[in-house]
């Protein structure tokens, strides 16, 4: 102990083969005593330095502001981080911070569309502006640029989407501590742009068909899609340890709204996949190059599509054929096979019912029928 300096401990060292002094300080938080390390003198450090460190520690333990000098640590690189975050532009925090945060996280076509959209569409009029001075007005600038482009309102729903996730990451991670200007935007109406394209049973087994005749593969996630409902990023995913060929069951893990659900085989769902060769658990059961995870859907989908004139003269692209198509028509034919909605909510794996009430006017006939038992 240095008896000049109350409270302030020395202890003689070797460091770098030299002799050296190491200060610490001593002090009693709630009745217990407790020790940290202050430094080296070769750093600077001495003991009236250590006692210093050692007095303002003790006025911020009376007046609650802080409890270690680890406590203090972290309280300085906050204040440090919340200084950055005042000057911060929006380019910064896109460039530096959530772009590497998404690059390993999203999938590649998620990352390179919000990548892509940033650097087309924000960063000209949000790149240079402050975290704290961008404002509704802000958002309504590129809106307005967007308009004269002729964008859709889809497009323009999904820029104010990013800008809003981007600062809602800057808000978690303590690097910006403002209002999100981006929440609760409506100034833009919202159009309806589910996809509402179902086949009937003929056009469905001659789409099947079509895709048989140039990839087995792509005709079976076809199938696997329009029989079981899944989606195009499910079976991606599908391993083999997924696939139960005895229960006629599917383990489908991590789906879109975060919850894992079972689908369930159709017989010629099953007769397909037991002419497969089984693999190891971890193996996909539909493998991209080097035996790697697919990420899109075969353009042989697209051009079966086109042979048979599904989409000719259609504009709408929600009217449009697509993979997605195969998920819609799986419940479409349940509902008109008198399945409830409940039921087929559960089967599709939506979190509310709101999303499979689109399917409810299929079942406008089983209606009618339960009102006649009236007559």
């Amino acid at each position: 102990m240095v008896k000049s300096f109350p409270g302030v401990r020395t202890a003689n060292r070797i460091r770098n083969g030299r002799k050296d002094i190491y200060f610490s300080i001593r002090y009693t938080r709630n009745g217990k005593q407790y020790e940290e390390g202050i430094g080296y003198k070769s750093d600077g450090f001495t003991a009236e330095k250590a006692y210093e460190i050692l007095k303002e520690l003790k006025n911020d333990i009376k007046d609650f502001k802080a409890i270690s000098l680890r406590d203090k640590a972290n309280q300085r690189e906050q204040e440090r981080i919340a200084n950055e975050a005042a000057n911060m532009t929006f380019s910064e925090l896109f460039e530096e911070y959530y772009q590497p945060h998404i690059q390993n996280k999203d999938k590649k076509s998620t990352y390179d569309r919000e990548v892509h959209l940033y650097n087309k569409w924000l960063k000209p009029f949000l790149g240079g502006v402050k975290l704290n001075l961008i404002s509704r007005i802000s958002l309504i600038r590129v809106l307005q640029a967007m308009d004269k482009k002729h964008l859709s309102n889809r497009t323009k729903h999904y820029a104010v989407a990013l800008t809003r996730q981007i600062l809602n990451f800057a808000i978690r991670n303590d690097l910006f501590s403002g209002e999100n200007p981006a929440a609760r935007f409506d100034e833009l109406k919202k159009d309806d742009n589910r996809r509402m394209r179902f086949l009937s049973e003929e056009e469905l087994n001659d789409l099947l068909a079509e895709i048989k005749k140039h990839s087995y593969s792509v005709y079976l996630m076809a199938l696997i899609s329009a029989d079981c409902g899944l989606r195009a990023g499910e079976i991606f995913k599908l391993t083999w340890a997924d696939v139960s060929l005895e229960k006629q069951m599917l383990f489908l893990r991590d789906t879109k709204n975060g919850r894992n659900r079972y689908a369930y085989m159709t017989n010629r769902v099953f007769d397909e996949l037991s002419k497969l060769k089984q693999c190891e658990g971890n193996e996909f059961v539909f493998q991209g190059r080097n035996g790697n995870k697919i990420e899109h859907v075969s353009r042989t989908f697209e051009r079966a599509v086109r042979a048979l004139g599904l989409n000719n003269g259609i504009t709408d692209r929600r009217q449009k054929v697509v993979f997605h198509s195969l998920r819609h028509t799986f419940a479409s034919r349940l509902v008109q096979k008198r399945v409830s909605l409940y039921e087929v909510k559960e089967l599709l794996g939506h979190s509310d019912i709101a999303m499979t009430q689109r399917y409810s006017h299929l079942a406008d006939e089983t209606l009618r029928e339960a009102v006649s038992k009236l007559n």
